[in-house]
């Protein structure tokens, strides 16, 4: 094989022009996939309550033949019939808002379940420093917390995450620092940071409407010592209840904490008696919040994939040198060239983002070459590809739209000519 001299290809070498294609491609075959509609709920079930107060069953949507997916917007619908799905790339969705976020449900999918078993995600969740307890997460907390996290990114919708005992509101006036709940929370204890002069006592009342008051029965707390400190107090049985019994009583949404003597009220916190310690599964909030995390460094770690051919110059056969651009390593392969280091070894690994490659054309009259870029799904990579089902029947324009959970690698493809 004969190559042009370096003065050759140095007088006819003007510069690298780029055209980048890119294309998801799956581990497995998939072709056309049909969603049949629901019966009774599976054992993933479960439920799910928004900042707004919407709330939502969720569970994983299982596509014939063997695929499991989860919805790309809530506004979707279910087919009430077996229904056709085509699979398409992210930018086919008609959920446009969808469309900008593929790299966040990426890795979303690739870091939760069912890519993840549930010991595998509660390891990572307290290796995180998310506090589940003694038990793992369940399948049905898992994929509970993953759909609302795609969800807060295709429609904005954000799950309740607050507290219960953390007010919604917080006065503090001479009588001393009166609270509102957003529900009629039955309180089993009440602690204070204090800065005291003297002897001085804590009460607490409450109020249904933050008109009426009435002090809580044993409630009071006093102190002998001068000094700054938490105080705590704990509350019988039944002391805050307001109505209801067993399972179904509440407490009140007004509390407030007085003191009597010369003293300041710092932070007050409340705990609950009887009631979970939020509106959804403490499980779903921790996983939900993890998951968030995790999607946002995707992004800014994210780099759209692409060749930097700044610096090029044609060296004896060689021309570049080329840099890959990317997020992680990623196999090279050229129809019309080979790629190769400065010294013309060809290149069999993956090549580094940042590290310069070169091309050597089959001929002197090659002008063109096509460099492929393979990027494998990996777990816990950065700027992957999700493919998507989308409804093709008649009258199905507001069907839900699905992410489909396959094992996904990037392909792109560079058409460079000089």
């Amino acid at each position: 094989m004969t190559f042009a001299s370096t003065a050759t290809r140095a007088a006819s070498f003007a510069g690298v022009a780029v055209r980048r294609s890119v294309r998801p491609r799956p581990a497995v075959a998939l072709s056309r996939l049909t969603r049949y509609h629901g019966g009774t709920y599976s054992h993933t079930v479960d439920r799910i309550v928004f900042a707004d107060g919407t709330a939502a069953r969720t569970d994983l949507i299982r596509l014939n033949p063997g695929v499991q997916a989860y919805s790309l917007d809530f506004s979707g619908i279910a087919p009430l019939r077996p229904s056709r799905y085509d699979v398409e790339s992210f930018a086919e969705l008609p959920n446009a808002r969808a469309r900008a976020f593929e790299v966040e449900i990426d890795w979303m999918l690739r870091n939760s379940y069912p890519s993840l078993g549930a010991a595998e995600l509660s390891r990572r969740l307290r290796a995180a420093g998310r506090p589940l307890g003694a038990g793992h997460i369940s399948e049905h907390e898992a994929i509970a917390a993953t759909q609302a996290a795609i969800w807060h990114f295709t429609n904005g919708l954000d799950l309740d995450t607050r507290p219960r005992n953390e007010p919604e509101q917080i006065v503090r006036d001479h009588r001393g620092v009166t609270v509102r709940f957003a529900d009629e929370l039955e309180l089993d204890g009440y602690e204070v940071e204090l800065v005291a002069a003297g002897p001085v006592t804590l009460r607490l009342h409450k109020s249904a409407d933050g008109q009426d008051w009435q002090e809580v029965a044993a409630s009071a707390l006093t102190t002998t010592e001068a000094g700054a400190g938490v105080r705590r107090k704990a509350l019988g049985v039944g002391a805050t209840v307001s109505h209801g019994h067993g399972h179904t009583r509440r407490g009140h949404r007004y509390y407030r904490v007085s003191v009597d003597g010369a003293a300041s009220i710092g932070e007050v916190r409340f705990s609950l008696a009887g009631a979970a310690a939020y509106r959804n599964s403490p499980r779903i909030v921790h996983a939900y919040e993890y998951l968030l995390d995790g999607a946002r460094r995707a992004r800014a770690a994210a780099t759209a994939p692409g060749i930097d051919t700044s610096g090029v110059r044609a060296d004896g056969p060689l021309i570049g040198p080329l840099r890959l651009r990317a997020s992680s390593a990623a196999a090279l392969a050229s129809d019309g060239a080979q790629i190769v280091d400065r010294h013309g070894a060809v290149i069999e690994d993956a090549v580094e983002p940042g590290e310069g490659f070169y091309l050597r054309p089959w001929s002197i009259r090659t002008r063109s070459a096509t460099v492929t870029m393979t990027v494998p799904g990996r777990r816990d990579g950065h700027g992957g590809r999700v493919l998507t089902g989308v409804a093709r029947d008649e009258s199905s324009q507001r069907f839900t739209p699905v992410a489909l959970v396959v094992p996904t690698e990037t392909v792109v493809e560079f058409d460079l000519s000089w």
